[in-house]
């Protein structure tokens, strides 16, 4: 095990370099850990919240969600992205054949500005064009957002050991670990949303020892959600 922290440390690199000016988005999709991978490994997404959106009951929790969703928040660089690509993202991971069976698995875009909410509006009716169960999707205006407990962050990384132990060793606690931009991208690549071959540049900036890359690199082959968006791309 990596030694506990300490006020020397030095948090990753991508960490360091984050922006301090950033915009926020809310989204659901389904199961928020999912989610939250898919949306952490878009380039110029700096940090991703998973919690609850979209309902009026008061505090909800992953126990009493109430008629929330779960839903992801997510901070993104508007000199490095759009919100449109967002919203391409969203329409990607999208499932029309999927019915949810509970409120708590609704989609939903959440926009937190007029900008933002005419995009989507315009999205959705582009998306019913090709395919009306994407009428199924609901556009919040309420843009409210709970996040959940720190032990719903970054689950999907917190399977992996010697990945989440290595970025611990550079933060100063599990709150840094949930809102870390390294933890975010590396996230991505565990959910298999960012191409393993990436790695060669993102090596540097993620500042993970070999052994942790070769767990990210291995997760990426084998969960292979990036291939649809490479041949997404290709084909545009």
């Amino acid at each position: 095990m990596p030694p506990p922290p300490h006020a020397s440390m030095q948090p990753p690199p991508m960490d360091q370099t984050a922006p301090e000016a950033t915009e926020a988005t809310t989204v659901a999709l389904g199961c928020f850990w999912g989610v939250e991978a898919a949306f952490g490994a878009l380039d110029g997404v700096v940090r991703t919240t998973v919690g609850f959106a979209g309902g009026q009951s008061a505090a909800p929790t992953y126990a009493t969600i109430g008629d929330h969703a779960e839903a992801v928040q997510v901070e993104y660089d508007p000199d490095r992205l759009r919100y449109t690509a967002l919203l391409d993202r969203f329409w990607s991971v999208f499932d029309p054949t999927l019915t949810p069976a509970k409120r708590r698995y609704q989609p939903l875009l959440v926009p937190q500005n007029p900008e933002q909410m005419d995009h989507a509006r315009a999205s959705r009716a582009d998306a019913v064009a090709q395919d009306e169960r994407a009428g199924r999707v609901e556009i919040v205006d309420d843009g409210d957002f709970c996040a959940a407990a720190l032990r719903h962050q970054k689950h999907v990384l917190r399977r992996y050991d010697d990945v989440t132990a290595a970025l611990r060793a550079r933060l100063p606690g599990e709150r840094a670990l949930a809102r870390s931009p390294a933890a975010t991208l590396a996230t991505g690549y565990i959910g298999g949303y960012r191409d393993p071959a990436r790695l060669a540049d993102d090596r540097d900036r993620l500042g993970l020892p070999d052994s942790a890359l070769s767990t990210l690199r291995a997760a990426a082959r084998r969960h292979g959600n990036w291939n649809v968006f490479v041949r997404a791309d290709q084909s545009a």
